[in-house]
């Protein structure tokens, strides 16, 4: 079967990240993979792609869906296109005009009640989906609310293939992995944490702090971490911008501090997870890890505004420092790292939107 993967662009974002673990799980289970994008020079998943098997398929376009990316996408014959429901969308509709193939659009926002931009309709989107699918129950039940034609599934992340696993850190040195975009609806606590670095470390000697993604506040970020390193007279906080292989870091560090997906990344490479996002925050336990999973660890929604409550990003980290021993984090980690393979299996996933693309045709 030939899929092709209608991207935006080649850069790094959840969405990106995203189409470089289904496209791997579906290639290492046999099936030819394209993905169709813009390239403008931006650091992106492109090796990664192409190590997993993947077909890169590019045009340097100002717009995602231009005459000749159209037509470089045509000739894959794709029998199967995947997009997301944002401006990839008019890339995949056009291909899909052209080639009769089925296409399946994945939805990875709450579905806003404002107007779209031309072709990016929630009435064109669902009128032109043979199928769409969500990872999220929340927005599976919006989509399920306006009653589509098609068929609406909720189908997992596939992440456990692009996850190693490396054996349970000591609690000293104390390595606290910040990972996701320094923004501040992204990572209202990251900014908390290195305004206080100096306390942190004096709470906590054996401390060391890595920031790893882009975003518009990474300079400030840069001019901060100086600051504090000149003031304590060590280099103990580092940023490293965006990358495009977050394993390293894993293996490297002690407790994770992520959102979203980057957070399940964290508990399936066997750290202790401080879950960070936009209405959400706290240490992922076995007792709340079905309610993090369900609403993407709080990114979306959620009854705490972390832009409002920074100063509880700080004291969660020097808690669970406090507290290591205590909790027992070795067994909790091990424990959800067990239940969470299960769930963001790529293999399974893979087999599940095998299963759906077979449907469309019978």
């Amino acid at each position: 079967m030939n899929i092709l993967f209608c991207s935006e662009g080649f850069l790094i974002d959840g969405v990106a990240s995203f189409n470089l673990y289904l496209s791997s799980a579906l290639s290492k289970a046999g099936h030819e993979v394209a993905i169709a994008g813009r390239w403008a020079g931006f650091k992106s998943f492109r090796e990664r792609h192409i190590n997993n098997g993947v077909q890169i398929i590019e045009d340097i376009s100002v717009v995602p869906d231009s005459r000749r990316l159209v037509g470089r996408s045509l000739a894959f014959k794709p029998d199967i296109i995947l997009t997301d429901s944002r401006r990839a969308f008019p890339l995949a509709m056009k291909v899909k005009k052209r080639s009769g193939a089925r296409l399946v659009t994945i939805f990875h926002d709450i579905i806003w009640d404002k107007p779209q931009k031309k072709n990016r309709e929630i009435e064109t989107i669902l009128r032109f989906s043979d199928a769409v699918v969500t990872s999220e129950e929340p927005i599976l039940e919006q989509i399920k609310a306006l009653n589509p034609s098609c068929p609406a599934k909720l189908i997992r992340r596939p992440v456990t293939d692009m996850v190693k696993v490396s054996p349970f850190p000591a609690k000293d040195p104390f390595k606290v992995l910040c990972l996701g975009r320094l923004s501040g609806y992204k990572s209202p606590g990251f900014r908390d944490l290195l305004e206080n670095a100096v306390n942190l470390k004096q709470s906590i000697p054996s401390l060391e702090m890595t920031f790893v993604g882009g975003g518009d506040r990474t300079p400030i970020y840069k001019f901060m971490a100086n600051k504090v390193n000149r003031r304590v007279g060590q280099k103990f906080v580092n940023i490293t911008g965006t990358l495009t292989d977050p394993n390293p870091f894993f293996k490297w560090s002690t407790i994770v501090c992520a959102g979203a997906t980057s957070a399940i990344e964290g508990l399936l490479s066997n750290r202790p997870v401080i879950a960070f996002s936009g209405f959400w925050m706290g240490t992922v336990t076995s007792e709340k890890l079905q309610s993090g999973i369900d609403t993407h660890f709080g990114e979306r929604s959620g009854d705490l505004l972390m832009r409002e409550n920074p100063g509880r990003s700080s004291e969660e980290v020097l808690r669970l420092y406090k507290k290591w021993e205590e909790l027992d984090l070795e067994a909790q980690t091990e424990l959800m790292r067990t239940r969470l393979e299960k769930i963001f299996s790529s293999s399974l996933v893979a087999s599940s939107f095998e299963e759906l693309f077979m449907s469309l045709d019978s």
